[in-house]
């Protein structure tokens, strides 16, 4: 009997230094996988974007893009525009290519975005409208005066940025009344 207990004690003890063992194991790993405060990443969507799926993205971006631009050209008369079907023309092209150049530069020059705090979206729309306004729509949408694109643009995107904080607001409130019942 005396040789039974001292088995099982010796037993015992290799058990317990085999459950430390793993607890040691279990102790390091947790620290791999704890993320460290050094690797936090903030984020911060500059390029705000309505929803994940594309298409939906882009039928907002229209949209809101449209009552802006139609808006701000109506009341403030930077550009002369022949027709108001130009104007929807004018509204998706311009839409379409910043969107591209937003994804891009999101992934590839994500420091640059952060670095000029999202100005570079400011000067590259100013550089697609001065385009739109001197190669595709010459004769259809045409600044009035040289500076008025900059107006144009300010006006934009602090018009934009209205209606992009109101319907992120409505959306905030929407998802907490879910969440509550």
């Amino acid at each position: 009997m005396d040789k039974d207990n001292k088995d099982i004690r010796k037993e015992i003890e290799e058990l317990e230094k085999l459950i430390d063992q793993v607890k040691k194991q279990n102790e390091e790993e947790r620290k791999k996988h704890q993320k460290s405060p050094r690797n936090t990443v903030v984020r911060i969507n500059l390029a705000t974007v309505y929803s994940s799926n594309f298409w939906i993205n882009m039928v907002f971006s229209v949209l809101v893009n449209f009552i802006v631009i139609f808006s701000v050209l109506k009341l403030f008369d930077f550009a002369e525009v022949t027709n108001d079907v130009n104007i929807i023309f004018l509204v998706v092209i311009f839409t379409a290519i910043e969107e591209l150049y937003k994804k891009y530069l999101i992934l590839r020059y994500t420091k640059i975005i952060i670095y000029t705090s999202g100005l570079i979206f400011t000067f590259i729309n100013l550089l697609i409208f001065y385009f739109l306004d001197l190669v595709l729509f010459q004769d259809a949408f045409s600044f009035v005066n040289p500076v008025y694109p900059i107006a144009f643009i300010v006006v934009f995107q602090v018009g934009r940025a209205i209606i992009k904080n109101i319907y992120f607001r409505i959306m905030n409130r929407m998802t907490l009344k879910k969440i509550k019942k």
